[in-house]
């Protein structure tokens, strides 16, 4: 008889509770069917791989769930940390293609298959490194491994900081968001290409800009088009809360954008 289930058991066991601690996984029936029905056996062993060489303690609940994967509030030592885990469903990555495919940093990407998803992965990981060495407010990344990264948690307790849809902004937020957005493109290289008022956090009076997997170096061919598109989701999002906002043209300019 094989002993694979039981192996695969005991990684799930430990990757959601952690003796040493004391802590147990605050964990809802169906999060744990989920898990074990969505993330295959690769996807555990590379988890419980990422565990034991420390780059995160255990796992708590899922804090978002979105079609391309799931974040988890992990704990490694006394730090909260993001667990971000890619579904190995390659139908879900197949319309995010477009950026992919003009990004020089990824002429050779395979456009079907598992390697699709490992890459997306190594994309947002290494915009979000880029993005954070640019002094751009970004989650930090700490690790990647196959469909897995890890990095800071913005929020507290396991609870994720407010989008700038979820609370009141302020002339000061626009200027915030902007600046940042100014900075990625000139000290980055990168247009975050996704860019709205629901992947932007507002924490203890900073903005930070997340979901970088749509990102794209300033050499693919729809740059600019992507940077007015982000910049447009932006103003939009402010005027409608009432906020004064730069014109487009003169924010363009500002950045070099043609």
């Amino acid at each position: 008889m094989s002993e694979e289930p039981e192996l695969e058991e005991k990684i799930r066991r430990e990757l959601f509770e952690s003796d040493k601690q004391g802590h147990y996984l605050r964990r809802r029936s169906e999060e744990y069917k989920t898990l074990e029905a969505v993330f295959d056996r690769s996807t555990l062993f590379t988890l419980y791989d990422m565990m034991n060489r420390g780059q995160f303690s255990y796992l708590n609940g899922v804090v978002k769930a979105g079609k391309e994967g799931r974040v988890y509030w992990g704990i490694r030592g006394k730090e909260d940390v993001a667990v971000k885990i890619f579904y190995t469903v390659t139908s879900n990555f197949k319309r995010r293609m477009p950026y992919m495919a003009g990004d020089p940093r990824f002429r050779h990407v395979r456009k079907y298959g598992r390697g699709l998803i490992l890459e997306w992965a190594k994309k947002e990981f290494a915009n979000l490194k880029q993005a954070f060495e640019a002094g751009v407010n970004v989650p930090e990344p700490f690790a990647l491994s196959k469909n897995v990264i890890v990095m800071q948690f913005i929020g507290e307790q396991g609870t994720p900081a407010p989008t700038l849809a979820e609370t009141r902004v302020t002339r000061r937020d626009y200027s915030s968001v902007m600046k940042n957005v100014r900075l990625l493109y000139q000290k980055a290289r990168l247009v975050h290409a996704d860019l709205s008022e629901f992947n932007v956090f507002k924490f203890r009076g900073k903005v930070y800009l997340f979901d970088f997997g749509s990102a794209v170096d300033l050499g693919h061919p729809l740059s600019g088009a992507f940077f007015r598109r982000d910049v447009n989701n932006i103003n939009r999002f402010f005027t409608k809360r009432g906020i004064e906002v730069t014109p487009e043209g003169m924010i363009l300019k500002r950045v070099g954008v043609e």
